[in-house]
């Protein structure tokens, strides 16, 4: 480069150094092998399966029996409920989690790494088990205030896990700059800091009001009405398809809202270092006394009702509470616990299995054909798992009878919801394989079939793994879509805690609330260790 050139590029705002905007792909790549597309295509085809549902039921129902159905009290109550409870659990979530972050990666004070180990802890509870301990000690935590308070410790990890490793990768040149240039720290904060936060904010902020917008477990045990708790009642109840199916719609274009406003919020510009070297870290600052006091204070409480009431009234009810007596038998167990570990297992299996093909054309074959057979399994992650559930109900009744109730139909519900998280785990490990992998099985005369199974597969056996074992713990306590699918003599864990909360027998829950916790901790010891580092 000339040193004139060179002179203006050092001449150029900080803005400029520091910011640039998102590029459209390089789309030039080779083809995919036939076979490959072919693959990805076939296994994309069930998941139009939930935008068909709604179609088919809205034209059947009618413009005018549409607009009659949505246009009543009922529906605007709803409508009020859904949102007070995503805006007030996702505000109030995302502040906790953002402040957890701040104290434990930018401050020092007594105690500091036992905090550090278990704020994650409240995610190895599932929210509905954690609402049927809250609610097996007193019936006001029903309603509103009760319903924000419980999921708010509950989903708090999941923000303070993403700003917490943003926090860890931010330089603070930005920060010096801008002291420099006489802002004040509140200036310095909103324009040098927070932009830098902002897509770990943003995609908490998305994840959480999506959790919100299609829980169904825990608001039903807390007896507050939402779109998901009409959903089920107006199908398990009421059998009435019709009201179902637009409040599912209704619901779906809420959660693409959601999705289109974290995207305005996050907006398209990243931020990148223009510099060479090593990015400095902040200092961490040393509390005073009333300020570790205070500290120290509020992660205890933290602590004491995100993991210690539940965790204690369960011990309480396992011990206490007679629960050996309220099991109907050791293998009603040993069955719930079979039928969870064998869907899990399938579902698992059949999900990891479809995400390879998809994810491998996406990054090998890049084109906007194989981008958008990537980017359709994440459209869906918004939808709830009711409306999959329904969706499936509806086409094997009508076309596929002898599916309907099976265990088949239960996975292809597995394989929709949790596709997109198989596909996340597997981007980074076929993204750092060689480029030239495939040609050097090429040149020795190889068929791409073979290279893909005998080159490709094992190189991405970790990463395989890692992704199995991620799905397969969710789908452990998977409920919604379990619940509609399932046979009523059919048991799992999930549903056990579900059914037995619903009558009020907690002491014959605890058992099964007790495995779920057990088999939550594994993800969540993977997430804090590997993912977000």
């Amino acid at each position: 480069m000339p040193f004139a050139a060179k002179g203006h590029f050092l001449r150029q705002p900080l803005s400029a150094l520091e910011t640039r905007f998102e590029r459209k792909p390089d789309l030039k790549h080779p083809r995919p092998p036939l076979w490959l597309m072919l693959a990805a295509v076939f296994i994309s085809l069930p998941l139009l399966l939930p935008f068909l549902y709604l179609i088919f039921r809205s034209y059947e129902v009618g413009l005018e029996r549409s607009i009659e159905l949505l246009w009543r009290p009922r529906m605007a109550e709803l409508l009020l409920n859904t949102l007070y409870l995503m805006v007030g659990v996702t505000a109030v979530a995302v502040t906790v989690g953002t402040v957890c972050a701040f104290l434990l990666e930018r401050c020092r004070f007594w105690g500091k790494p036992f905090f550090q180990t278990t704020v994650a802890l409240p995610l190895c509870i599932p929210a509905f088990v954690s609402c049927f301990t809250w609610i097996s000690l007193t019936f006001r935590m029903e309603g509103l205030f009760g319903t924000i308070a419980i999921l708010s410790l509950s989903y708090a990890p999941l923000a303070y896990l993403p700003v917490a490793a943003a926090l860890k990768r931010l330089d603070r040149s930005l920060q010096e700059v801008s002291l420099s240039l006489g802002k004040s720290p509140v200036q310095t904060f909103w324009f040098a800091v927070f932009p830098q936060l902002k897509p770990a904010i943003g995609s908490s902020i998305l994840l959480i009001a999506l959790h919100m917008l299609v829980e169904f477990g825990a608001v039903a045990i807390l007896n507050y009405q939402t779109f998901t708790t009409a959903i089920f009642q107006e199908y398990d109840m009421s059998f009435d398809n019709n009201t179902a199916a637009l409040l599912s719609a209704v619901l779906m274009l809420i959660c693409f809202i959601v999705v289109g406003g974290e995207m305005l919020f996050r907006g398209k510009a990243k931020l990148f270092h223009s510099g060479k070297g090593v990015i400095r870290p902040y200092p961490v600052k040393t509390l005073t006394g009333w300020q570790q006091a205070a500290a120290v204070l509020f992660l205890t409480a933290l602590f004491a009702v995100s993991i210690g009431v539940p965790v204690g009234t369960l011990a309480y009810w396992l011990v206490e509470g007679n629960s050996k007596n309220s099991l109907d038998s050791l293998s009603d167990f040993a069955e719930a616990f079979g039928n969870s570990l064998m869907m899990s297992s399938l579902g698992a299996l059949l999900t990891v299995a479809a995400a390879l093909p998809l994810v491998w054309c996406a990054v090998r074959y890049r084109s906007r054909f194989t981008l958008w057979l990537d980017r359709l399994p994440f459209l869906l992650h918004a939808v709830p798992g009711l409306v999959i559930a329904l969706s499936l109900i509806y086409f094997t009744i009508n076309y596929a009878y002898p599916l309907y109730q099976t265990f088949a139909v239960i996975i292809a519900a597995y394989f929709i919801l949790y596709l997109p998280v198989a596909q996340t785990a597997l981007r980074s490990p076929i993204e750092l394989l060689p480029e030239n992998m495939e040609k050097v099985g090429q040149s020795l005369g190889r068929g791409n079939i073979y290279i893909f199974r005998t080159l490709v597969v094992p190189a991405m056996l970790p990463g395989i793994t890692a992704a199995f074992a991620l799905v397969f713990l969710n789908l452990m306590k998977e409920l919604t879509a379990t619940l509609l699918l399932t046979p009523n003599d059919i048991k799992t864990l999930s549903t056990a805690v579900w059914s037995y909360t619903s009558d009020a027998q907690y002491a014959a829950a605890a058992p099964y609330a007790a495995m779920l916790i057990l088999f939550s901790g594994i993800p969540v010891f993977l997430l804090k260790k590997y993912a977000f580092q």
